[in-house]
């Protein structure tokens, strides 16, 4: 697209030199100068070409934006898979993920997960394929011990990434009751 622009910019300086050398040369009346008046219908024809040309280019240019939008949910599972193996490291320092090898796994979730049609099927099939790929490669290098932490850093992760944590859920979870009001006799009244 850029190449192509450049050679219709090209193309009509050449049009425009062209065009002011039969103006500069021309003499007597310029309806009676025919190489003058070849130049101009030149000109136009070109001119037509290139804003058609340019129309098109516009038009893939808007497709091809539309569709990397489409993507970002795959990109946004990625992130966030990503900085989940990443933190691994806060837990022990032996757990240290290079993007490179990390970039390997996703590529081939990629490549590998199944194909389909249907846009939002096949965006599906890549967020759950590399979700799947991520773990299975994370859980091959660390302990024992320390998978089920991953698994529900992970999950927890990515329900925050889609605002879908309810954090005073979690933290009750996480840490009881930190107050030092009286404790509820059943806090499942209002936890979900």
């Amino acid at each position: 697209m850029v190449t192509q622009t450049s050679a219709n910019k090209a193309e009509l300086k050449e049009l425009e030199d062209t065009l002011l050398s039969e103006l500069a040369k021309a003499d007597g009346p310029l309806v009676e100068n025919l190489p003058l008046i070849k130049v101009l219908d030149e000109a136009k024809t070109k001119s037509v070409k290139i804003e058609g040309d340019l129309i098109k280019a516009k038009n893939t240019s808007e497709d091809i934006e539309q569709n990397r939008e489409s993507y970002q949910g795959v990109a946004k599972r990625g992130a966030i898979l990503f900085f989940a193996i990443s933190g691994l490291f806060n837990i022990n320092e032996m757990y240290e993920y290079s993007l490179n090898s990390y970039m390997t796994v996703f590529m081939n979730g990629l490549e590998t997960s199944k194909k389909d049609n249907v846009l939002q099927a096949r965006l599906r099939f890549i967020t759950d394929k590399i979700t799947q790929l991520v773990y299975e490669f994370t859980c091959m290098g660390i302990f024992e011990k320390h998978k089920l932490m991953f698994s529900f850093q992970m999950t927890t992760m990515i329900i925050d990434g889609y605002n879908e944590l309810n954090r005073p859920e979690l933290d009750y979870f996480l840490k009881g009751n930190t107050s030092l009001d009286e404790i509820e006799p059943k806090p499942n009244k209002w936890m979900s």
